[in-house]
């Protein structure tokens, strides 16, 4: 064997590294945490000087990993012969339902990558996800160079892996079951074509039994795998449909039997083999019952919102902003980023207006190359150069009713069609299905660059006409990263002179093609490496050291509790059960950790947190047996759990009608008489967030709706300005529409005020605030109601002539986390001090 037919058979392989190497690069480059500024780096990195995991779910798929490598279990114990978590929405915890795909591989690297060297399993889990994503490549390459060429794969690929929301949930760092969505069906979908395009029944059912397995594995990945065979099995149909009645296709034998009839089936088999060999292993090593559990998962996705408004207490659901419906379409922030990829739309989030519409227009090219009287096909084993007759094409004349060319491009054409039209109907249920889009989206991208490249070779051929299309072709490839029109220019002449200089077909040619692919991957490439090189950790030092306090210094049964953000994160670093996390957030613990934070009764807050912390949801629980009203039940609550435990028996028994015995039986829970210890974590996140957790703690039952309010504290801050012996610092805090809302700080001898500022560059208009505080020095200057009308309150804390001011909605002037949080605790007797690190408070009961 030559080494020109040696590298003919290599070259997919070869592609294939190069591809792979490419997009791990990308997610790579996260490792270095771009976003956080080099002289704070250290603040986000751990003790080994890994960075931190980038969100919170990571930890809770370290724990589960790391539960067993040590226990054998991915619980903490058995319950009823079920991993159950004793560290998860404590008490009384939960079982362990989760796929366990991510567990079982990060298990099996931890153990190879050990064999080579020393590594821990939180440096294995930080590479993880950029090295399961970077995989889909290998499936979006080979499925799109079946019906194209290379250059249609090598599109296809990159545009599919580097998908900006994919990307976004799978570089270095992002240690989450997201890593498997794009892999898993792709092999599933390269398998299932195969088997229908395989002449041969054992190549057939080889490959269908491959797409079986591909099920399996990706049943034990996400429960959403059962979307994908609802995409084949209405593809099948679709296509018999269309090839049978619209067509008029006929079987070209006769066949002796059922059995021969169903065996030469290509759509019908194919799909029988998949579903009945995928039930079967899926039951096996997952349960019969998990296939109705997914099926049932498929109908509830469809009533997302429906069905986020319909509980009594608040749902969770409508904060989650993968959850919320995108936009199609951004188009405040100019033409040119329409093409970029982005997070912010439908569009954005696929790749770019370029890849949304290429994907759409690729439908178009196979239905193009359905009626076109002459194909393109691979030959492998091609060995004359590239140029007018290319090493990877050549021209094949085949009859226009050639039954093979329409099976293959009809195939394809409305396999793309049918999933392009289900997985955007995905996409209306919420931006968490964007990169199911995105899939069938990238792949139809490159199938349409596959053959716009044959179509340039085959019909550009003056040395001007292909110089042209490179001069295009390279400002179109400069173009996302920012460069400079000067810039752009030169790549496009450099690419023309190269055209003009290189006489050769066999060379000018490829060149063309190559870079006409480059300009279509081009967004896609720019618009990963900037989100992966601005990638900042989900915590940092102040958070994991208080936990690391929590660790050393509180008994086991200790609870630690706070909005549910960082729960996964609290149940890792503090080895302490938690209230509620990201897997238990939807639930009434939301609306009583929300009241606990919002209230200013500081009494009913510590009330609250000892009634979670002793006997979680049993008190409400046992009390909405008796109101079967669960805003009365919340009511009863809320005016007892502030009281001692007679006073609350006797306004339960004498103003809301309880018996003695219903009394004591919701006492026992909401005012335990061995209450649980906790750790109250508040933190500087939490300012953020308190439009949400104020939501959600001031729900209205009867109205089924609460009310937001938010802290916004200061940005930036001027220089001290000495003005008729005043010294005068004005803050930055927010923006409203165009105007600037900050702060202007007047101090004057021993006297210090402060107003709200909102203007432009142009006006600026003081407004007094309901409440100023002042804490100058550690005193407290003032603590007054300046303006009854007002709807806004201010703090300023000062030290020196360096002053942080927080506005803040007037409803949360005497709440418990701006008397805990901003004001230290002063001024209140319910919640004892424990510890402080960075930007993290921590209290207890008093």
């Amino acid at each position: 064997m030559d080494i020109r037919n040696l590298l003919e058979k290599l070259k997919p392989f070869i592609i294939i590294i190069l591809l792979f190497s490419a997009v791990f690069y990308i997610r790579a480059e996260a490792s270095n945490i771009g976003g956080v500024p080099a002289s704070a780096k250290d603040f986000y990195k751990d003790s080994d000087g890994l960075p931190y995991f980038s969100e919170m779910d990571s930890y809770y798929n370290y724990r589960l990993t790391m539960n067993y490598l040590t226990k054998g279990i991915m619980g903490d114990t058995l319950v009823d012969g079920k991993p159950y978590d004793l560290h998860s929405y404590y008490p009384p915890g939960r079982p362990v339902d989760y796929p366990p795909l991510i567990v079982y591989i990060t298990s099996a690297a931890y153990r190879v990558a050990n064999v080579f060297g020393d590594f821990s399993l939180k440096e294995v889990a930080f590479w993880m996800g950029a090295l399961i994503g970077s995989l889909c490549v290998i499936p979006a390459y080979l499925f799109v160079r079946r019906i194209t060429n290379d250059y249609g794969g090598v599109a296809a690929a990159l545009v599919v892996g580097l998908v900006p929301t994919y990307v976004a949930h799978t570089y270095a760092g992002f240690f989450d079951t997201d890593m498997f969505n794009f892999v898993l069906p792709l092999l599933v979908f390269w398998f299932f074509t195969e088997s229908m395009l395989a002449v041969d029944l054992k190549r057939k059912t080889a490959y269908a039994l491959a797409a079986a397995v591909s099920v399996l594995v990706f049943s034990a990945a996400w429960v959403g795998y059962i979307f994908y065979l609802a995409v084949l099995v209405a593809f099948i149909i679709v296509y018999s449909v269309i090839s049978r009645y619209v067509l008029g296709e006929k079987p070209d034998r006769e066949f002796t039997g059922k059995v021969d009839w169903l065996l030469h089936q290509r759509e019908i088999f194919p799909l029988l083999v998949l579903l009945i060999g995928g039930g079967i292993l899926i039951g096996i090593f997952g349960g019969f019952s998990s296939l109705a559990g997914a099926v049932t998962g498929l109908v509830s996705t469809t009533q997302i919102q429906a069905t986020a408004q319909t509980t009594a207490y608040p749902n969770v659901y409508v904060s989650v902003s993968e959850l919320q419906i995108p936009e199609f379409i951004t188009t405040g922030a100019g033409a040119k980023n329409l093409f970029m990829p982005g997070q912010g739309s439908v569009v954005g989030g696929v790749g770019g207006l370029l890849v949304f519409l290429l994907g759409v227009l690729g439908v178009g090219a196979l239905l193009w190359k359905y009626r076109e009287p002459e194909v393109q096909v691979k030959e492998a084993d091609r060995k004359i150069k590239a140029g007018k007759k290319s090493k990877f094409i050549k021209r094949q004349k085949i009859k226009p009713s050639d039954s093979e060319r329409k099976h293959r491009y009809l195939l394809y054409a409305v396999l793309m069609a049918v999933w392009l039209v289900m997985s955007g109907y995905a996409v209306t249920k919420g931006s968490r299905f964007i990169p199911t889009f995105a899939i069938p989206l990238g792949l139809s991208a490159g199938i349409f660059t596959g053959f716009l490249v044959e179509y340039l070779r085959e019909n550009i051929k003056t040395t001007s006409s292909i110089a042209l299309v490179a001069f295009v072709a390279a400002i179109a490839i400069a173009m996302p990263f920012g460069v400079s029109v000067a810039v752009k220019l030169l790549a496009g002449v450099i690419a023309a002179g190269f055209i003009y200089v290189v006489r050769k077909p066999e060379v000018r040619a490829p060149v063309m093609m190559a870079l006409v692919v480059l300009a279509v991957v081009a967004p896609s490439v720019s618009g990963a490496h900037s989100l992966t090189s601005a990638v900042a950790p989900g915590t940092d030092d102040g958070m994991w050291k208080s936990m690391e306090w929590i660790k050393k210094n509180t008994s086991k049964d200790t609870v630690v509790m706070s909005w549910w953000d960082f729960g996964h994160l609290f149940a890792v670093a503090a080895d302490r059960p938690v209230t509620f996390d990201g897997g238990s957030q939807n639930t009434p613990r939301a609306y009583w950790i929300g009241k606990a934070l919002t209230t200013s009764n500081e009494t009913l807050s510590r009330g609250i947190l000892t009634m979670l912390s002793s006997s979680g949801d049993l008190a409400y629980e046992t009390l909405d047996n008796y109101t079967n009203d669960s805003g009365k039940t919340a009511e009863i609550l809320t005016s007892t759990l502030g009281l001692s435990r007679d006073d609350a028996r006797a306004v339960m028994t004498g103003r809301y009608g309880l018996t003695e015995k219903e009394a004591d039986s919701v006492l026992r829970y909401s005012h335990p008489s061995k209450p649980k210890p906790f750790v109250l974590v508040l933190s500087s996140d939490m300012l953020g967030k308190a439009p949400w957790w104020t939501y959600f703690g001031t729900w209205d039952f009867k109205k089924k709706t609460g009310s937001r309010y938010g802290y916004y504290p200061s940005m930036g801050s001027s220089k001290p300005q000495v003005v008729n012996n005043t010294t005068v610092i004005q803050t930055v805090n927010t923006m409203v529409e165009d105007n600037l809302v900050g702060t202007i700080i007047e101090k004057k001898g021993n006297t210090t005020n402060a107003t709200i500022a909102i203007g432009n560059n142009r006006t600026v208009q003081r407004i007094n605030p309901h409440k100023l505080i002042i804490i100058d020095g550690n005193l407290l200057v003032r603590n007054e109601i300046v303006d009854s009308n007002a709807q806004l309150s201010l703090i300023v804390i000062g030290s020196g002539n360096q002053y942080t001011t927080v506005i803040m909605n007037r409803e949360l002037e005497d709440a418990v986390f701006t008397k805990l949080f901003l004001l230290g605790g002063f001024n209140q007797t319910s919640f004892k001090f424990l510890h402080q690190e960075p930007g993290v408070l921590l209290w207890t009961a008093a």
